[in-house]
């Protein structure tokens, strides 16, 4: 695929706002070969997959049509392609759903990682790193959590374990629990591009973790290698444990974890030490190594009240502060 569209695609299957997509100017859209691109990885149900809802690809090839349409100077050699045209119909007689109902309701979003800039082309990095969530990202919160939508700082840790050897060795083969995971991003990047051995993805939210299930499917994982466990805070880990030949054998092996994942946990003051209980319960109980946060700081006396905390029984290494 042209890297111009490739850029396109992965930008608007992570459903960027339309007037932030990465266009291709005038010129290189009158190309048949381009138009044909965008159609076949972006708008064909046959060939692109899951689609973002109606309404969004209505806006999206709104725009691509109208910009084709003014760069056109010959009508005679320069045409907007038949497939675009025939979808661009599609959408308009397809009913759609109210500014209220698009608000509130949760869509497949595809995600593409990062890889690192000096990797060498490699089956791995020849196709293109994608996951799969569900979530609205204009919902901050909803039935009590925030968990809808994936936040700044789960993508930023997610660069920071695709892009650097630090961050990959951290993951590969190792056994992996998130905390907090709500729409399971990070799980599902370590489970699915990143080797990790498995992966437990946890979170207070029933429903979140149902979404979680569901999209485990999606993004062609086998729940062997990652499943989903409720755990509140301060009460103890209750999951099931992952599948071996011996059912006896599975009850009687301990739960145990290499890494623990986390991503904008930090929020609120009043759970800080019920966070710190969890992480302090992982390293005493559970075998853990190392835990690894990933925090927006939206109160400085919050994050360093988590920081003085856990630097009672551990040590830790602060990265990117500013």
């Amino acid at each position: 695929m042209n890297n111009i569209v490739a850029l396109l695609a992965a930008q608007y299957f992570e459903q960027v706002d339309p007037p932030n997509l990465s266009l291709p100017d005038g010129p290189t859209l009158i190309s048949p070969a381009i138009q044909n691109a965008i159609f076949s990885s972006m708008f064909n149900e046959d060939t692109a997959s899951p689609l973002p809802p109606v309404s969004y690809q209505t806006r999206v090839l709104k725009i691509i049509i109208a910009r084709i349409e003014e760069s056109i100077s010959d009508p005679e050699e320069d045409e907007i392609l038949d497939s675009l045209l025939e979808k661009w119909t599609t959408l308009l007689s397809t009913p759609k759903s109210s500014a209220l109902e698009q608000a509130q309701k949760l869509t497949y979003l595809k995600y593409t990682a990062p890889s690192p800039a000096t990797t060498k082309v490699s089956s791995e990095s020849t196709g293109r790193r994608t996951i799969i969530t569900s979530e609205n990202r204009s919902l901050i919160l909803a039935s009590g959590t925030t968990g809808f939508r994936t936040w700044e700082a789960a993508l930023h840790l997610g660069t920071f374990l695709s892009t650097t050897s630090i961050g990959k060795s951290l993951v590969a083969g190792k056994r992996v629990i998130e905390l907090g995971a709500g729409t399971g991003f990070l799980s599902f990047l370590c489970a699915k591009h990143l080797r990790a051995d498995n992966t437990l993805v946890t979170d207070r939210d029933p429903t979140l973790l149902e979404q979680i299930d569901d999209c485990i499917g999606k993004n062609g994982l086998e729940k062997t290698r990652i499943r989903t466990g409720i755990w509140e805070w301060g009460l103890p880990l209750q999951v099931p444990s992952f599948a071996v030949e011996d059912e006896d054998v599975a009850k009687r092996e301990p739960i145990e974890f290499d890494i623990a994942l986390g991503a904008d946990l930090i929020y609120d003051a009043d759970i800080v030490p019920l966070l710190v209980s969890t992480i302090r319960n992982l390293f005493d109980n559970y075998s853990l190594k190392e835990f690894v946060i990933s925090a927006t700081v939206r109160n400085e006396d919050t994050f360093r009240t988590f920081l003085d905390t856990c630097g009672k029984f551990l040590s830790f290494t602060r990265v990117g502060s500013q």
